[in-house]
């Protein structure tokens, strides 16, 4: 899973922080009654989501700092949204743990609690709500992915296809400059010069989870708006 994309909250997991695999799914609630001389009726109740989780480890000069982001996280119960791939869950941080081994080596293992499920919400609610809650969430994260996107509270076809041009580009910019920092403070000849490079690699990791975060919103309210449309 090296070359996927996974972020959880403001972090962006890369290198062995990226799981070998990440654990999700959950039940079905039924209600099952046993019928005399055979057979049963089974009543759906509606699905549970198991929890989501997975380990890694925290490496380099600013390991300690984001096994720290992802510990105050849990402290205060936030609200996150975690998304790799094709998915993308908003979810709580119910455990965290981490083996503090050296200051650039820390292994961790997360367990997180799923508050919604959008993928599955789209199967019960109307696509024109699920449309103006995600970009609602897009929106929000503008500032932080420092994406110039306009026409959101109106959506086009169109203008949500500039928008993913535009993310996608925002997402290969921002790894090809977390790539720079990290060889800056590698190399670096003096603290101030190493302590810049820190600083940019930690902006540039919360910009890259962002719009990773606002391309999974965003390419479903695409989706949504051209099924609404056809």
């Amino acid at each position: 899973m090296t070359n996927v994309v996974l972020t959880l909250g403001t972090v962006a997991f890369q290198n062995f922080e990226v799981p070998e695999k990440i654990v999700f799914g959950g039940t079905q609630r039924l209600a099952v009654q046993p019928l005399i001389g055979g057979g049963r009726v089974v009543n759906v109740l509606g699905y549970d989501d198991g929890a989501i989780s997975f380990a890694g480890i925290f490496a380099g000069s600013e390991a300690a700092q984001r096994a720290q982001t992802l510990d105050v996280a849990r402290a205060a119960g936030a609200v996150l949204p975690l998304i790799w791939d094709q998915f993308y869950y908003n979810v709580i941080i119910a455990s965290f743990a981490a083996d503090y081994q050296k200051p650039w080596w820390i292994p961790f293992a997360l367990s997180c609690v799923v508050t919604r499920d959008p993928v599955t919400e789209s199967e019960i609610t109307p696509a024109s709500y699920l449309i103006g809650d995600d970009l609602a969430v897009v929106t929000a994260l503008l500032g932080q992915a420092g994406i110039p996107l306009a026409g959101l509270s109106n959506p086009t076809a169109s203008g949500l296809a500039v928008a993913q041009g535009m993310i996608a580009g925002a997402i290969v910019s921002a790894g090809t400059t977390l790539n720079g920092s990290a060889n800056a403070v590698a190399n670096a000849a003096d603290a101030t010069t190493g302590i810049a490079a820190v600083n940019q690699l930690a902006a540039t990791s919360g910009a890259l989870a962002a719009a990773a975060a606002m391309s999974g919103y965003v390419n479903r309210a695409a989706t949504n708006l051209v099924g609404q449309l056809s």
